[in-house]
């Protein structure tokens, strides 16, 4: 494994982590105080994540582009989808097993069967831009 697999690794493990850590904080427990050099409670330290990963996010784009290094249109779509896979599994967070396979109405998908189509949809179009680039290289 390369430098940045073990680094995207070892990110994934630190996002599990922390998901798992404070998953079940409740809303009463937002207001609760957190030590500290300046007073702050737990809902402002969660916002302080989110601050604190989109300003080395931009920091990094910054350091990218100084670098020199550019993403493709390929790698800057995957980029995107990256970002809505991180949006799709927080909104599983907050599901219990039951709410999987709870419709909203009549005829409408439950979550699973959303989440089941998403899968099977991303191998179908993988497989099919895999093979076409295959072909692509013996034509």
């Amino acid at each position: 494994m390369g430098d940045v697999t073990d680094m995207l690794e070892k990110l994934r493990a630190s996002r599990a982590k922390l998901q798992e850590q404070l998953i079940d904080v409740k809303e009463a427990q937002m207001t609760l105080p957190v030590a500290g050099r300046i007073p702050r409670n737990v809902r402002a330290m969660f916002y302080l994540l989110i601050s604190h990963e989109a300003e080395h996010t931009v920091h990094l784009v910054k350091t990218l582009s100084a670098l020199g290094i550019a993403q493709s249109e390929a790698q800057l779509i995957l980029r995107s989808l990256q970002r809505s896979r991180g949006e799709l599994e927080g909104l599983l967070l907050c599901l219990s097993d039951d709410d999987m396979d709870r419709a909203p109405a009549e005829g409408e998908w439950p979550p699973r069967k959303v989440l089941e189509h998403i899968i099977e949809d991303e191998v179908v179009f993988g497989n099919r831009i895999e093979e076409a680039i295959r072909q692509g290289a013996t034509s």
